[in-house]
């Protein structure tokens, strides 16, 4: 919201208890999408248990749904998720943030994808899953590894050891990327985020001793998190253009390598 301020955005938070039902929060959501005066929309994850995961009726995904394709700069509805799963980028509204901030930062330091090993870490709907879809598909072209918390130990360590490319998004104290499980030359791309107990953010990665082993590696904090920012103001800008029928679908991500801003990457 900082952000948006200093961009000259408008941007205004909508706040619920924590009870609140699916049905009542998609419906407010639903309000506020047909209010021709807000362009873009962001659902705060994660949401409630009860909505997070219910045993049935209405979750999270109805909540997105009530999201309409353009004004979904988070890139989570029904509207938008399509043409990520079927590579169609020509036909995207919205590349989720996070997974645009890793497609540009690749783009803009000269990281090739095409036919390499890319392991991706964690099942967050708007980080790892598109992240994976996206380097999967016909935008990166490598072959896409997904780990998550059932991935057996052994297969997660033998994964790792051989990712040219290493995405991760878990951000619990209890994981962890050593040295030991980074192939020389990786690439590493940190993009999750927790306090420790010293009250610092950390990421996933053991940064001090896996950047002596990668080719490029992104620290936490100062990484991922500030390029996301950017993808999530970009995507704002494109939502206020298809609004007033100026913008076109799919992204451009060449013109990226001439930008005069560096995203926060070390080598």
């Amino acid at each position: 919201m900082e952000f948006c301020e200093r961009l000259g955005m408008q941007a205004r938070l909508h706040t619920f208890d924590d009870h609140v039902s699916a049905g009542e929060l998609r419906d407010q959501v639903r309000r506020i999408n047909d209010d021709p005066a807000v362009h873009a929309i962001l659902v705060q994850l994660p949401l409630p248990r009860h909505i997070e995961e219910p045993a049935s009726g209405l979750n999270k995904f109805d909540v997105f749904d009530a999201i309409s394709g353009p004004k979904d700069v988070d890139g989570i509805s029904r509207e938008t998720v399509p043409e990520l799963y079927r590579a169609q980028a020509e036909r995207m509204l919205h590349l989720p943030a996070t997974a645009l901030a890793v497609r540009r930062m690749l783009e803009f330091y000269e990281i090739e994808t095409e036919g390499k090993v890319a392991v991706i870490v964690g099942r967050n709907d708007i980080t790892a899953k598109p992240i994976h879809h996206m380097l999967g598909g016909r935008m990166c072209n490598a072959t896409a590894i997904w780990c998550h918390r059932y991935t057996r130990k052994a297969d997660h360590d033998r994964f790792m050891r051989a990712a040219d490319i290493i995405v991760t998004s878990v951000g619990s104290e209890r994981y962890r990327i050593a040295a030991d499980l980074v192939k020389p030359g990786a690439v590493v791309i940190d993009v999750a985020t927790r306090v420790g107990a010293d009250g610092k953010l950390n990421g996933d990665v053991d940064f001090q001793h896996v950047k002596d082993v990668a080719s490029f590696i992104t620290p936490v904090p100062k990484g991922v998190g500030p390029v996301t920012v950017a993808a999530l103001t970009e995507n704002v800008v494109r939502a206020a253009k298809f609004a007033y029928g100026l913008g076109q679908p799919g992204y451009d991500f060449a013109s990226s390598r001439d930008a005069h801003l560096r995203p926060a990457i070390s080598s």
